[in-house]
């Protein structure tokens, strides 16, 4: 006869109601929302944070609308050409515009230092530097067209004057725009109209820009918060000779200054001073090409 095994205890049975994930689910959403408490808090407290830090802070409240004005003269700083996008200028488009976001125009522009020391260097020695040439109505109207940032619907706090303007250019018959009021045709949108012109229409003749010693001497007469010694060691890093051979070459007034003496907002404004001075005048002094060689396929299209 086989002697019966020991009785198995309860505890040795499969517990058919025990739930096989040892969370349930209530557990599972009160960590969810506990989580999303968290990163809420934390962007409240970094955002508080942020705000606390451009109110006491000065240098960092620059708009995106204000540094834009910027950015047409200097457009190596451009979203879109730098490399490392994600965290740089993320309040400007760079796909199929280069102009700033709609929604966050007016927003504090998220920018390195070293960007934003610019911004502030440039506004205190050349916003006022402003050479201004005509405006036509059609490529005003094309200008709006593009920066709708400067479009009264999507600019708040726009300047009654201005708004009626825009409204009425239909019917406008002022042949150059430039002619009007400031309160009608505020500074701001003038320096946005020529960068965005300087930019997109006048980018060739910029680069092809060969200034002699002569021409950037009677300029600077003019404009004289371009010179080298307010310049040099701002931009010593990417143009380390900016108009360095200027008084060494004063005896040689027709040659033409080395092209590693410019930098781009000094042609840029060289050029809408030249301009200005010269409403007629169709092309700006170049250095005179010689015939390419017959293997040349055409020179490449420049770009400021």
């Amino acid at each position: 006869m086989t002697t019966p095994g020991p009785q198995l205890s309860e505890k040795n049975f499969i517990n058919e109601g025990y739930s096989k994930n040892p969370f349930p689910l209530w557990l599972w959403f009160f960590l969810l929302i506990a989580f999303l408490s968290i990163i809420w808090g934390g962007s409240n407290w970094y955002n508080g944070k942020i705000n606390l830090l451009v109110k006491s802070s000065p240098f960092l409240e620059v708009t995106n609308r204000q540094i834009s004005l910027f950015l047409w003269q200097n457009p190596e700083y451009m979203r879109i050409n730098s490399k490392e996008k994600n965290a740089y200028l993320p309040g400007f488009q760079y796909m199929d515009k280069i102009t700033l976001d709609l929604a966050q125009a007016d927003y504090n522009a998220v920018a390195p230092p070293e960007l934003l020391f610019r911004y502030h260097t440039w506004k205190r020695l050349l916003y006022n530097e402003f050479s201004q040439r005509p405006i036509p109505k059609k490529e005003f109207q094309d200008f709006l067209s593009y920066a709708q940032e400067w479009d009264p619907r999507y600019w708040e706090g726009t300047p009654k004057e201005y708004t009626a303007m825009v409204n009425s250019l239909p019917s406008n018959q002022t042949a150059d725009l430039a002619t009007l009021s400031k309160e009608a045709l505020p500074m701001e949108v003038r320096i946005a109209f020529q960068g965005w012109y300087n930019y997109f229409i006048d980018g060739e003749k910029i680069n092809a820009l060969k200034p002699s010693y002569l021409q950037m001497t009677d300029f600077l007469k003019r404009h004289p918060d371009y010179a080298r010694n307010f310049w040099r060691n701002v931009v010593q890093e990417k143009t380390p000779n900016y108009l360095k051979s200027l008084i060494q070459s004063a005896d040689q007034k027709d040659t033409l200054i080395p092209a590693d003496e410019l930098t781009s907002f000094l042609r840029v404004a060289f050029y809408n001073d030249l301009m200005a001075q010269n409403p007629g005048k169709i092309e700006p002094p170049t250095e005179k090409k010689k015939a390419p060689p017959k293997e040349s396929v055409g020179p490449k299209k420049a770009g400021i």
